[in-house]
């Protein structure tokens, strides 16, 4: 197949990037308090926590930024002085040894601007409380460590350019640890980088297996501090194999502006999180009970008593066709196309799956991981896509209540708000909509290669994006006060994974890739699958597992067919994109041709004898193709057949005898107002244009496939006519189902969600 140009639409975050950055200021950590208490003595076990000494005894300060002063002090006559940069936060931090399972009282005394006191490596959920104040205030905050946590890392630090800020009279209260005071170390970070690794899990090992209709409260967890008060009017709606739960909301009685959000359990364990009174509980196992309580909690670590159980069966699981699209992240931008907009269109009632794309894999640490980054829309850049990502669109922007899926607006102290908060109150809408995260695409590919290359860089990116993604725990980035453990949990039904292509060099500019990448795609899937389904077993889920596939001969051929499909639910397979216009003067052709017609110019695919079609690329998967060395065997009822939502162009193309159609071109037709791609168009920008409709659509029956023709521009692509022949087409070889790349290509009738929802019974 020709190098195909970037899927991943150049009208990206990097405009807006620079905006969010300066938006996302301030921090605060979630604190989980569950836990049980030790009998040990109650002390501080902090060193040197008033500075009395004179010295930073006990206190490592990065950048040798942290100093003693004795100038209006807190109390006695010594305090910590330290001194922002503009590249550093003057962190100052102590590690100090504690007990497993224990509850941790940190309190301070902090001026300054943005000057936080917190806690790293509780094992649980790490915590800060921060302000800005130029008079001494008290800050504190509570926390109860893991069950195998024997140290944690006190910290106290500015923020960047913010200037000197003040500590004093610093007290960690509880049992000490069994060893002693640890050593104090400078190299645990807890300050919020621009990029951050997913952190160590806080939900259950793969190695506990509670039953779902188990006790549904933590084993020895609190009853509520009181400040947060108990939610009530817990009520449960089935719908196959998810459970919809709704109640009343709880108080927050702190009065210091924070709102509750909830957690809920099953089975003895976290399964969800949710940052209002509804939340939708998917992927569960068929025909099995369920018992559910809710809990309270606030962002300063206050929590509520556990709700009053309920019980629920679950029904049989779905069935009919897979009915799929890419979510694009940044369509929220300049396309406006936010998750609320799938209800408008009928998208979320029409599909049943959806695909979020995309997550990146960190080029140093090979995981998933989350950042604030544009990528350069450059494909010649071999490094477009390095260290970049948007957790602004995912995590942190703030949805007002005319865009929000429920009608309301973000409170500021949500610890999720942003793309991922709003498909949530989706699912709860919509609760047989299953919703996966896509790692990879065009762009976010390169370290596909490193990361798949031995049996521990495999079970550290799989883990790593489990622990992110399915888990939720993410990271707090640049301050902002979203993020913390188990803040995503619940949303995602699985992965998928868009690797552009295992050992093929047809990549973005710059992939890595070898030969070796054809068996390690395949380990890779069953490492996926082996994580996914060993966490699932802990939570009473079964989480899906897919890939985007390629559609050329040469790039099948470099993958394992007879073996990939026993590790995935879905194979999606990328069927448009075989001709467009980087073939920049033509001949113009058909972006994805069901059949052959004998009419087509182009060249056959080295070294067999066939051209690019969609029915090729389905019997090579299914079938084989000997000439290409591709040995089939891949399962049809796996196999989903993919539709583009946007068209390729080519302007300068005589009409000759058949509208365009195979005619030669003097380049890219313009760029649109919205896709911003030379050779790219939405359809919704064709339909608004007037385009879509009379005698500018012509039909190839030969080939099932339809192209627009204005006299210069010539525009290849699914009309709901081509779409509904695919699905035709699908039903007819048994394929599994139906997907489309993307969802913001549509008009806002829904026009191709519909056609392709409609395809498949």
């Amino acid at each position: 197949m020709p190098e195909r140009p970037a899927r991943r639409s150049p009208l990206k975050a990097g405009t807006v990037l620079a905006t969010a950055t300066a938006l996302v200021a301030g921090a605060a950590g979630l604190v989980t308090v569950i836990g049980g208490a030790s009998s040990a003595a109650t002390v501080n076990l902090l060193v040197n926590g008033d500075f009395e000494t004179g010295t930073l005894s006990g206190w490592s300060c990065s950048g040798g930024l942290g100093s003693i002063t004795s100038t209006a002090p807190h109390g006695g006559g010594k305090a910590l002085q330290a001194a922002a940069s503009a590249a550093d936060t003057a962190q100052c931090s102590q590690t100090v040894a504690v007990s497993p399972n224990t509850t941790y009282s940190l309190s301070g005394w902090l001026k300054g601007n943005y000057a936080y006191l917190g806690v790293t490596g509780t094992g649980t959920t790490d915590t800060n409380a921060w302000g800005s104040s130029a008079d001494w205030v008290n800050r504190s905050a509570t926390f109860t460590t893991g069950a195998a946590t024997t140290s944690v890392t006190v910290y106290t630090h500015g923020w960047y350019g913010q200037g000197t800020y003040y500590a004093d009279d610093l007290t960690l209260t509880g049992p000490g640890g069994g060893s002693g005071s640890a050593s104090p170390s400078a190299s645990t970070s807890a300050s919020a980088s621009a990029s951050a690794s997913a952190s160590a899990s806080a939900s259950p090992s793969s190695s506990n297996s509670p039953s779902p209709s188990a006790s549904s409260s933590p084993t020895g967890s609190p009853g509520g501090d009181g400040v947060v008060t108990t939610p009530t009017g817990v009520s449960a709606s089935v719908a196959g194999t998810a459970v919809t739960l709704k109640w009343n909301a709880s108080a927050d009685n702190a009065q210091n502006g924070n709102s509750a959000v909830y957690r809920i359990f099953s089975g003895g364990v976290q399964t969800a999180t949710s940052m209002g009174t509804a939340v939708t509980v998917s992927s569960l196992l068929p025909n099995t009970a369920y018992t559910f309580t809710v809990q309270g909690y606030d962002k300063d670590g206050h929590s509520s008593g556990y709700s009053a159980p309920v019980t629920v069966t679950t029904g049989a699981a779905p069935t009919g066709p897979l009915k799929s699209a890419y979510f694009a992240q940044w369509g929220i931008y300049g396309n406006k196309y936010y998750p609320s907009t799938m209800a408008a269109t009928g998208a979320a009632s029409g599909l049943n799956t959806m695909t979020y794309a995309f997550a990146n894999i960190n080029p140093s640490t090979l995981s998933c991981f989350e950042t604030i980054k544009a990528a350069d829309t450059n494909d010649n850049n071999p490094n477009a896509g390095d260290g970049a990502g948007d957790a602004f669109a995912d995590y942190q922007k703030g949805y007002t209540s005319d865009i929000s899926v429920d009608g309301t607006t973000d409170a500021w102290t949500q610890p999720l708000k942003g793309n991922f908060n709003q498909l949530r109150e989706l699912k709860a809408k919509y609760p047989n909509l299953k919703i996966t995260m896509s790692l990879g695409g065009w762009t976010y590919s390169k370290y596909f290669s490193d990361a798949a290359a031995t049996d521990a860089s495999r079970k550290k990116l799989v883990s790593s994006c489990l622990d992110m993604f399915i888990k939720g725990n993410l990271p707090s980035i640049q301050g902002d006060i979203t993020g913390g453990a188990a803040a995503a949990m619940g949303i995602f039904d699985g992965i998928d994974i868009d690797w552009e292509y295992p050992a093929s060099a047809g990549g973005h500019t710059g992939n890595h890739s070898t030969a070796a990448d054809t068996a390690n795609f395949t380990a890779l899937l069953a490492e996926f699958r082996n994580q996914l389904d060993a966490y699932g077993q802990t939570v009473g889920k079964k989480y899906l597992l897919t890939a985007a596939l390629p559609s050329g001969q040469d790039k099948i051929a470099l993958l394992q067919t007879d073996q990939i499909g026993k590790y995935l639910d879905y194979g999606n397979v990328m069927s448009y994109d075989m001709h467009g216009a980087w073939e920049a003067t033509g001949p113009t052709n058909l972006q994805d041709p069901l059949y052959d017609s004998p009419n087509d110019p182009s060249n056959v695919v080295s070294p067999g004898t066939q051209k690019y079609t969609v029915d090729n690329a389905v019997n090579a998967y299914l079938n084989g193709a000997p000439a290409y060395g591709i040995k089939g065997g891949f399962p049809a009822k796996k196999l989903a057949l993919g539709v583009p939502f946007y068209f390729r162009g080519w302007t300068g193309v005589p009409a000759g005898s058949d509208y365009g159609l195979y005619r030669t071109a003097t380049g890219p037709a313009g760029a649109q107002s919205t896709s911003q791609t030379a050779g790219v168009a939405f359809w919704k920008e064709l339909a608004a244009a007037g385009k879509t409709t009379g005698s500018t659509v012509h039909w190839d029956p030969t080939t099932q496939s339809s192209w627009i023709y204005d006299g210069v521009n010539l525009w290849t692509g699914d009309t709901p006519q081509a779409i509904a022949a695919r699905g035709a087409y699908a039903t007819s070889k048994g394929l599994g189902g139906i997907f489309a790349y993307s969802l913001e290509g549509d008009d806002p009738s829904g026009s191709l969600v519909s056609a392709m929802t409609g395809s498949m019974k």
